[in-house]
């Protein structure tokens, strides 16, 4: 009697490299676009509890800090794709500050009889406009002060890659001393460190982002390369000694 044979399950197939690089580019976007919503909330806690005597010009400051730290970059000619960051940065910066649809929307409606609905929901929607009129500047201020800060991470990324370069390195070095120094196998630590790689460059953007006060960005952006680079050293060290 022939024995049952047993069900195997489909082979899960893995990832292309374009759909993982669009996958990834998907997920960054998605954190930038959560750091942005974190920071617009910090902002308005602060105008709360922390400095509601500053209101508004809290976030204003900040965002002149960052210009500073921006133009700061027109110095260094070495690669002439910086100007071209600066100018669409500037003009990123100038879009959103002209994006007051709100107050359009409130200002720009027909001419209606006092005594209807929609005079009354015009009134009241002005009248809470002008109440968080103040929240809703600053949150223009920090979506500007986010613009800015993606510049400042976009020439921050030879950071990121001189670590990681650093660290691939030292990582195929100690590979081979482990290779022919009998060293043991350890998968685990090789998928810890390897999942880790991303997570440590979107923890720089998320945390620099979020920053509720202006700061030299090499200040956050340093410490998370060397953690970038790190794990990519436990990466390479830890591959397989044989393929």
């Amino acid at each position: 009697m022939a024995k049952p044979q047993q069900y195997q399950p489909p082979r899960r197939k893995e990832p292309g490299l374009i759909s993982g690089l669009f996958s990834a580019l998907v997920q960054l976007i998605v954190w930038l676009v959560i750091s942005l919503m974190l920071s617009i909330i910090i902002e308005w806690l602060g105008m709360i509890w922390f400095w509601p005597e500053q209101g508004a010009d809290h976030a204003k400051a900040v965002l002149a800090a960052d210009q500073t730290y921006l133009n700061r970059q027109l110095y260094d000619q070495s690669l002439a794709i910086r100007n071209d960051i600066i100018t669409y940065t500037s003009e990123a910066v100038a879009w959103v500050s002209r994006q007051s649809w709100l107050e359009g929307i409130l200002h720009n409606v027909p001419d209606v009889p006092d005594d209807t609905l929609f005079s009354s929901l015009q009134g009241w929607g002005y009248d809470l406009y002008q109440r968080f009129d103040d929240y809703l500047q600053a949150s223009t201020y920090v979506t500007q002060t986010f613009v800015i800060r993606l510049a400042l991470i976009l020439f921050s990324l030879p950071i990121f890659v001189i670590a990681a370069l650093v660290g691939g390195v030292d990582g195929l070095v100690e590979r081979d001393l482990r290779r022919w120094g009998g060293g043991r196998e350890s998968s685990n630590v090789f998928n810890l460190a390897r999942r880790s790689i991303v997570p440590a460059f979107v923890a720089a953007c998320m945390v620099y982002i979020s920053l509720p006060f202006s700061i030299n960005p090499i200040i956050v952006i340093l410490p998370f390369a060397c953690l970038l680079g790190m794990a990519v050293r436990i990466a390479f060290e830890r591959l397989k000694k044989y393929f």
